[in-house]
């Protein structure tokens, strides 16, 4: 098990050792268990309610039948692993943060709620950037699988739904997948960033045909010139984001003239694609 007396094993939290940690009050009324796709920017928890979790693990009765439902987190809690040399940088950080909830709305994205953690394990005062972001319920929309309505279909058949409703769930996600495309575009235009696209998972369809971005963490500069860049883990993030949202873009609008674009036309000729997926490579390769 971890010890948390050390900033660094801040890498290998585990759910006892986060209620050791003291910015977390550990004698309230809720559970916080490891999401099992805590991402390589934070670690990320579900915030239960305790007596969810007991439901959970004790079953209760239901006319007559003892079911054992899962407990559904009220938040979401993150833990950013970035460590910052002084709070203006945090606020730089959260500043990137509310660029993407003005353009993107509180209909396209999971909201946070970003705040600044004194941590004391070490002996000394360091500071952290944390969240509590909504708990977005749905199905991961994988753009590198997205080929028409069948995909939809597919992803929206887990529920009970009939043909008609099904079609309506169809059509309401495509409108809200290009609502997001155009918003992006419009926040690449007049800000020059993009938001990390890529992560399979970062992306949810809601049961209601919604759709939500939920990596918030990594929003990155887009530059036009020959030059590929690599975030702070080595990943080709803002060409594969491009990418991402240009599969989306020819998805939803049939639209194969979209490579007139100049932003398509640089990121995704062919030269440049073949030295991003090298990159890729060598990322997953030191992982």
């Amino acid at each position: 098990m971890a010890e948390t007396n050390d900033i660094r094993d801040l890498a290998y939290l585990s759910e006892s050792d986060i209620q050791k940690l003291n910015f977390v009050n550990a004698s309230g009324s809720y559970f916080f268990r490891k999401y099992y796709r805590s991402g390589l920017r934070s670690h990320i928890f579900e915030v239960l309610a305790k007596n969810d979790v007991l439901k959970e693990t004790r079953g209760e009765v239901i006319d007559g039948v003892r079911m054992f439902p899962r407990a559904r987190p009220k938040k979401m809690f993150r833990i950013l692993r970035k460590r910052f040399e002084n709070k203006e940088k945090i606020f730089h950080e959260i500043e990137r943060y509310h660029i993407l909830l003005n353009f993107l709305g509180k209909d396209l994205i999971a909201e946070s709620e970003e705040f600044i953690v004194d941590y004391t394990g070490t002996g000394e005062s360091q500071i952290l950037l944390c969240g509590l972001q909504e708990y977005i319920q749905g199905e991961i929309l994988d753009p590198w699988r997205f080929f028409g309505d069948n995909y939809l279909k597919e992803l929206f058949k887990s529920g009970t739904h009939r043909e008609s409703k099904l079609l309506d769930l169809i059509q309401k996600a495509r409108k809200n997948i290009a609502k997001f495309v155009k918003r992006i575009r419009s926040m690449i235009k007049e800000t020059g960033y993009i938001p990390d696209l890529a992560g399979i998972g970062n992306l949810v369809l809601t049961p209601e045909g919604g759709l939500k971005l939920v990596d918030i963490n990594n929003i990155v500069e887009i530059k036009f010139n020959d030059t590929i860049f690599i975030d702070d883990k080595g990943y080709p993030s803002c060409d594969v984001s491009v990418e991402v949202l240009s599969m989306l873009e020819r998805n939803i609008f049939q639209n194969d003239l979209f490579m007139d674009d100049p932003l398509y036309r640089l990121f995704l000729s062919k030269k440049r694609k073949i030295k991003v997926k090298a990159l890729e490579k060598e990322f997953y390769k030191n992982l």
